[in-house]
């Protein structure tokens, strides 16, 4: 019996049903079950298949994003985020006159800003040195 957890076999089978052609899936799980067999492991199928509803789940979450914008949006940025995105987003939007124009995107960890005002305090202080 091998080392390999039912979360790491479920990422691997995901990974590599997510990277093919879904023609090619039932290949790609015919060769999974027969590597669980080899490795004496076919008794962790179901718990595996748990881990996988798990992952395909998180994946299906809606994304959720701030965006602020100077003043009303228009909803093509909406729809073009989306793509960006390769999904479906949950916007919570604000409006802050303060940055002039442009857009702040915040997304989990990540910080996009776009503002016309921290352009303009980016050149300023070019402008200083």
């Amino acid at each position: 019996m091998s080392n390999i957890t039912p979360l790491q076999y479920a990422q691997a089978l995901y990974d590599a049903v997510s990277e093919t052609n879904p023609k090619d899936h039932d290949k790609v799980i015919d060769n999974f079950e027969r590597i669980l067999v080899e490795r004496g492991n076919l008794e962790l199928h179901s718990d595996i298949e748990e881990e996988f509803h798990k992952l395909a789940q998180k994946s299906k979450e809606m994304q959720k994003v701030e965006v602020t914008f100077a003043h009303e949006h228009n909803p093509k940025i909406l729809n073009d985020l989306n793509a960006i995105l390769q999904g479906e987003a949950k916007f919570k939007m604000n409006i802050d006159a303060g940055i002039i124009g442009g857009i702040i995107v915040r997304i989990e960890d990540t910080l996009i800003d776009a503002s016309v005002k921290t352009q303009l305090e980016n050149l300023n202080k070019l402008l200083k040195k």
